[in-house]
């Protein structure tokens, strides 16, 4: 989790070059007006047509959000960067990239909407909302506090301004998942409160649409995925009269075998999803270690992946189903 303050500097790999510092025979990307960054440092081309294929526009993002949004500050002085692209200063590492970078300007004589190399530019509200002063590499600019920004990404959201993939929630609309994700991500890698949020919301965001989801929300999710999959096994639980626990520790002999991501204590079964890291080599062979110890120490093992994730919930209902048959009338 990254230190956030007011004041803070803002760390990222790409490094920004102007038009005039370009060097003869590299390879550039560019960003704004005067802005490029070297095409090492851009993302990958399957990132770029994902988020394309969720944005409004279709319009494909190659520089980093946390580089667009300080290209597009430093060229406009005076403007707030906010919503998802001071989330992607601040560090969160999921959901921010793909979304048009978003600036706020109290002399923008009307809002713009913007596109690959140029911001969306908008009035503020009326309501307050806080700032901070960021630098990178001695340039500073000023960005919405952490809670204004999420709250500001909120109604991104909802307008269909910016949107990812989600899997299909019974009871849930996808822009609610979405809504859900944004907040568990904030309040687990940005240390954003859910009273932050609510506080920073006031005035902004309808109360009866966002107390639900802060009551939904947990600080604990390492990823969107584990937001979906604890929906998901959360409603499994509530059917067949089980509890959910998120992040218990397996401890034998003393000691921290892991922590499962999500846990059916009464049937001992210890749910895990694995993200991309998890494919490595090293990876696969410490993950195999684990569940052997697992299945020892008596728990069932379920894990699963983005491409699995229902065969597992599948796998979880056939225990919960054997289980309550056995149970007493």
């Amino acid at each position: 989790m990254v230190n956030l303050h007011d004041g803070m500097n803002v760390k990222f790999a790409a490094v920004l070059v102007h038009e005039s510092q370009r060097v003869g025979g590299a390879g550039y990307t560019r960003v704004s007006a005067k802005r490029y960054v070297a095409a090492e440092h851009c993302r990958e081309p399957w990132q770029v047509d994902l988020g394309a294929r969720y944005h409004p526009r279709g319009v494909e993002y190659a520089a980093p959000a946390a580089a667009r949004a300080v290209a597009h500050a430093v060229e406009r002085p005076g403007c707030v960067v906010g919503g998802f692209s001071a989330l992607a200063l601040y560090g969160q590492p999921y959901l921010v990239e793909g979304a048009d970078t978003l600036l706020f300007s109290p002399t923008a004589p009307r809002s713009t909407q913007g596109g690959e190399l140029t911001p969306t530019v908008r009035r503020p509200s009326r309501a307050v909302s806080s700032t901070w002063t960021l630098t990178h590499r001695g340039v500073s600019f000023r960005a919405a506090a952490p809670a204004d920004a999420v709250v500001q990404a909120l109604q991104q959201v909802r307008r269909g301004e910016h949107g990812w993939g989600t899997v299909k929630v019974a009871g849930w609309e996808p822009r609610d998942v979405m809504a859900l994700q944004l907040i568990d991500c904030a309040r687990r890698f940005l240390d954003v409160s859910a009273p932050d949020v609510l506080g920073a919301a006031r005035g902004k965001v309808d109360a009866k649409w966002l107390r639900p989801l802060l009551a939904s929300s947990s600080a604990l999710a390492d990823s969107p995925k584990e937001t979906e999959m604890r929906l998901l096994v959360t409603a499994l639980a509530h059917r067949y009269g089980y509890t959910v626990r998120e992040q218990m520790p397996l401890i034998v002999d003393g000691e921290i075998v892991t922590v499962f991501d999500l846990a059916i204590p009464e049937l001992q079964i210890a749910i895990m999803y694995d993200g991309e890291h998890h494919w490595e080599w090293k990876q696969r062979n410490k993950d195999s270690s684990i569940n052997l110890k697992i299945a020892s120490a008596g728990w069932t093992p379920a894990r699963c992946s983005s491409t699995t994730m229902f065969e597992c919930l599948a796998f979880i209902e056939e225990v919960m189903q054997k289980s309550s048959a056995q149970r007493p009338a």
